[in-house]
């Protein structure tokens, strides 16, 4: 690339970037014939589902069999796993972060969506099935159905203890469904909640919507787990416990040790902490040790409270 193509792509506005990005992940997809959805982000707005705002990453489902080839075939373009420090998680792992040199804005790629307990390669099948073609930076893009896209946008805002904008953006969604949800769209949403598993998770959204039950659709242990993800005070002192408490006896004591003291080398992999001095390192050891300290009481609580006997 040459120094002024390299000028123009690091000034790209994220603005610009992100439905650029969506479209080059298309475009890739066609030519090695992955299926890919384009999910989230700047579609929900087209989709009347949330009030305008800027996307700083472009969210991109695949079936599930070729998410590493398709992971590998980007890094053939310049995108790379982003380096994050280790943490554990409650639910399964499902997407990769790839970040570009030269891109103001990420992609990530998931293999499932969490809060879909269906089998991930049927759920995708259903998902290409219904879907619609979208567009996005003026290129047609295979997309989730808007159904289907609500619902993701859905799952995304409950999964975790929600913020003031998840709230909002829970609001709207539910708001435009219920304002203008064609009979075709509601069976397609009764089919999604079925292959899906998701009428315990969304229970009282598929309520309001008019959805019959029954709800009853989780094990103990999956339902457990959407739980403690859920509820959790802090995502980071809860996944640790949960990691701590699911380990073998031999693990637990690596996984305690790893939580309470995580190496230089993790910790420079944080946000403005490649080229931090000892004494920024101790001072952020101190934070997050004062952080899991005030966090753990509320994430122990939810853990026991969440137990599966």
């Amino acid at each position: 690339m040459s120094r002024q193509a390299d000028s123009a792509a690091v000034s790209l506005p994220i603005a610009a970037a992100t439905p650029l990005a969506y479209a080059l992940v298309a475009r890739i997809a066609v030519e090695h014939s992955v299926r890919i959805l384009a999910i989230k982000g700047p579609l929900l707005e087209k989709m009347g589902l949330r009030s305008k705002k800027i996307s700083s990453d472009a969210d991109i489902l695949v079936e599930p069999s070729r998410m590493s080839e398709l992971c590998t075939i980007l890094e053939k373009y310049g995108w790379n796993d982003r380096d994050v420090r280790f943490s554990p998680s409650i639910l399964d792992p499902h997407s990769r972060t790839l970040i570009h040199a030269n891109w103001p804005s990420d992609i990530d790629v998931h293999s499932y969506f969490p809060g879909f307990f269906g089998k991930a390669d049927e759920v995708f099948e259903l998902l290409w099935e219904t879907r619609i073609e979208g567009e996005l930076a003026n290129v047609p893009i295979p997309t989730a159905s808007r159904v289907a896209n609500a619902v993701i946008a859905l799952l995304h805002v409950l999964r975790n203890s929600p913020t003031a904008d998840d709230n909002v953006q829970h609001a709207e969604i539910m708001a435009a469904l219920k304002q203008d949800m064609e009979p075709a769209e509601f069976q397609a949403l009764v089919r999604l909640a079925d292959v899906g598993r998701i009428r315990r998770v969304l229970e009282k959204e598929l309520r309001e919507l008019g959805v019959a039950g029954p709800f009853d659709d989780l094990d103990s242990v999956e339902l457990a787990r959407w739980e403690i993800n859920r509820t959790s005070a802090e995502a980071t002192t809860g996944g640790w416990l949960y990691a701590i408490r699911t380990a073998g006896w031999k693990a637990k004591i690596g996984i305690f040790f790893r939580a309470l003291h995580p190496s230089n080398e993790e910790l420079r992999k944080d946000p403005g902490m490649a080229d931090a001095n000892h004494l920024e390192m101790v001072r952020t050891r101190a934070k997050r040790l004062a952080r899991g300290i005030r966090t753990l009481p509320a994430a122990s609580i939810n853990l026991f409270r969440n137990r599966v006997n």
